[in-house]
């Protein structure tokens, strides 16, 4: 299923991040099968999301110190954290700013406040990363995940 899918380049830069600043998070993806995204990356505050094939047409993640809120304030050390698992899949068209969504199996469903769930596809110095762009966006804050070895 993902590993058919094709990432294509994210055109737009957030608002907020003017002209002479740079962009806002790492440069679009360009050309990345959902195959290619396999694997562990890591994130602030020992975050980590493993991303996997299950082997029957259907794929999968385990996050481990996943923040429990998306707000701009993640890398925050007050901030709750949690261990989950569920599916993963890419969502948005070509162009449009392709995200994979998280689809978390949660057994807590006490739980308030709504985690990170959408990460965009970037790179950084060649190398494949995930990331959001948090809060307000005159205020350049970005949850990233950069691939383990």
């Amino acid at each position: 299923m993902a590993g058919g899918l094709v990432l294509s380049a994210v055109t737009a830069l957030t608002a907020g991040c003017s002209e002479g600043s740079g962009r806002c998070g790492p440069a679009p993806a360009e050309d990345v099968f959902g195959s290619d995204l396999y694997g562990s990356y890591e994130g602030p505050r020992g975050a980590r999301l493993t991303l996997r094939d299950n082997g029957d047409n259907t794929v999968g993640f385990a996050a481990t110190g996943w923040p429990e809120s998306a707000d701009p304030e993640i890398p925050d050390r007050e901030t709750p954290v949690f261990d989950g698992g569920g599916t993963w899949r890419i969502d948005g068209e070509p162009g449009k700013g392709d995200r994979i969504g998280l689809q978390f199996e949660d057994s807590r469903p006490e739980r308030t406040r709504t985690p990170v769930e959408q990460l965009q596809v970037g790179r950084r110095d060649g190398h494949i990363v995930l990331f959001d762009r948090l809060g307000d966006p005159d205020v350049c804050r970005v949850f990233e995940l950069t691939r383990s070895p």
